[in-house]
């Protein structure tokens, strides 16, 4: 099946429904042709969202929590039909989340382009995390939780040149944000070191069970954003 499809079909939903100036309908988010899927599991879904100045995306369908983060400072327009707009100003780096539940169109409302990314839980409330956030020790480093769910938390942490975790074992399946660029040596149990580069705005999925300590081997503190799914 053409993958280009769906994209294809919601454009012309747009299209029909400007000319006929009528409501458009919405569509699911993985149909939204602004939002490309990162990473797809039981877990999560991620996508990027990319709008130039003025753009907006085809009113799509948010049914579940997520949590969305902006690469660079933005502001966008949260247009809901029948409602007045609201407009939220994002810094770089910024997280917000929403339980969803509603139908939606984000436009960009700055005078340069948008780079989100967008989480989507997929897992129905479980009973919830039983270990503190973060729970590890380190050094020359920052943790600082942002949101917890009882089917997905984060937490964002700084580790400086040289900066280390301790050996701590992950109970959860995890997905890495890149908030800088990174280089990060991994020590895990049982296995030869290896090293984690990404590129800020990058995303990588790791499951859970891996007992490890991360070294940052860059020369500039490194930023990222942990996501745990229960």
């Amino acid at each position: 099946m053409n993958s280009a499809l769906p994209a294809i079909c919601a454009l012309l939903a747009v299209a029909v429904g400007s000319a006929r100036g009528g409501l458009i309908a919405p569509v699911d988010i993985s149909d939204e042709p602004h939002h490309t899927v990162l990473v797809q599991n039981a877990a999560i879904r991620v996508f990027r969202l990319r709008l130039q100045p003025g753009e907006a995306t085809v009113p799509h369908r948010h049914r579940n929590l997520y949590a969305y983060l902006s690469l660079r400072s933005a502001t966008i327009a949260n247009e809901v039909q029948g409602r007045s707009p609201v407009i939220v100003n994002l810094d770089g780096g910024e997280v917000h989340t929403s339980k969803g539940g509603f139908t939606l169109a984000e436009r960009n409302k700055s005078s340069e382009p948008a780079d989100l990314l967008v989480i989507e839980a997929l897992k129905a409330d479980e009973v919830g995390f039983t270990t503190p956030i973060g729970g590890f020790r380190f050094h020359d480093a920052a943790l600082g939780e942002l949101f917890q769910f009882p089917v997905m938390r984060a937490y964002t942490m700084i580790i400086a040149a040289d900066g280390r975790t301790e050996k701590h074992e992950e109970n959860y399946d995890r997905l890495i944000i890149a908030i800088s660029d990174l280089k990060l040596r991994e020590d895990a149990a049982g296995q030869s070191p290896s090293q984690l580069q990404m590129k800020a705005g990058e995303v990588k999925w790791f499951p859970r069970g891996v007992t490890h300590t991360t070294t940052n081997l860059g020369a500039s503190p490194a930023t990222f954003i942990t996501i745990e799914c229960e």
